[in-house]
């Protein structure tokens, strides 16, 4: 599984190197959904930066609902480090008069969500993009490459795929749909694969190993499983052509475009890091010619899908979960 994905959030760059039309239009949709619905519709701040740096006409609208956003969570933000304080010096208080594993637990919890409000706030200051500015996770929307009308275009769609006729209840029963195996895209992804093809390009990816897997060792009498998440990235600094496939749901006048990026077995050097999938990373020639399957048997894609590059990924301890 891809448990997050680094996307290549510098979008001129994108459209230089693959020769694409930006959505502009889709895009003015999710975030004007953001700003509507700012604690659960969730974009990258990069592509944040991205919009605000652009000058056409077409991102005005944009432009206006990034700021709707910012101006309801500032506020909102605010009032929570307020609060977090109180909570932080009741429970600095109790410990003095006694310690206990309560208050132990509140004032490291305080404290960690205090920094994480700080670190929001400085993001919507900060004009330097990191890599964590680039991070899409399950349920967070990306930008997909697609072919539409004979045109790549860039458009945002929600990495967690629902196919069509499937109630929303579906995503949180089936919480893994954000990626779709190789083996099995003939069996659940039928109804899209071989007709709604998409590309991620991404520079690096997240993955949930635990910690004895990742060190090659048996867990010790006793010792109980800690998960870690570990960062891979190409040592060569490509960028990976990620194989996706995607659907547009739709329900009464509400329209949901999600995709999901295409796994299979990984390279030695992430299964010996203790992880048993990776995102396909294809060659630029097969990537394009992914993007337009109609007309191709299921032996052609599939002959598509095997053309890949293969780099050595470099990994790190991304953070603790």
């Amino acid at each position: 599984m891809c448990y997050a994905a680094l996307v290549a959030a510098d979008l001129r760059r994108l459209e230089r190197e693959f020769g694409i039309n930006i959505d502009f239009a889709g895009f003015q949709r999710a975030y004007e959904a953001r700003a509507a619905d700012p604690k659960s519709f969730k974009i990258p701040i990069a592509f944040d930066r991205q919009f605000l740096g652009m000058q056409e006409e077409a991102t005005t609208s944009i432009v206006a609902a990034i700021h709707q956003y910012r101006s309801q969570r500032i506020p909102e933000w605010e009032a929570e480090i307020v609060d977090l304080h109180r909570r932080h010096v009741e429970a600095q208080q109790k410990l003095e008069k006694k310690e206990t594993k309560t208050a132990q637990k509140e004032l490291q919890v305080t404290a960690n969500k205090i920094q994480q409000r700080l670190k929001w706030l400085n993001d919507f200051l900060d004009a330097e993009t990191t890599e964590e500015d680039e991070i899409v996770y399950p349920m967070h929307y990306g930008p997909l490459i697609i072919e539409r009308d004979g045109q790549r275009t860039l458009t945002p769609m929600r990495y967690h795929c629902r196919l069509p006729g499937h109630a929303p209840v579906t995503d949180h029963r089936l919480q893994g749909n954000y990626n779709a195996r190789l083996d099995s895209l003939e069996d659940w992804w039928r109804p899209v694969f071989g007709k709604n093809h998409g590309l991620l390009v991404l520079d690096g990816f997240r993955e949930n190993v635990k910690r004895h897997d990742m060190q090659g060792r048996v867990l010790s009498e006793g010792e109980q499983p800690e998960n870690v998440v570990l960062q891979f990235k190409p040592k060569d600094a490509t960028q990976m052509l990620v194989p996706c496939i995607w659907s547009r749901w739709e329900r009464d006048d509400e329209t949901l475009f999600s995709m999901a990026l295409i796994t299979d077995d990984p390279p030695a050097e992430v299964a010996a890091a203790g992880h048993n999938r990776c995102p396909i990373n294809l060659t630029r020639e097969a990537a394009l010619a992914w993007l337009g399957p109609r007309g191709r048997s299921s032996a052609e894609l599939f002959e598509i899908l095997s053309q890949r590059y293969r780099p050595y990924y470099e990994h790190r301890i991304a953070e603790a979960a």
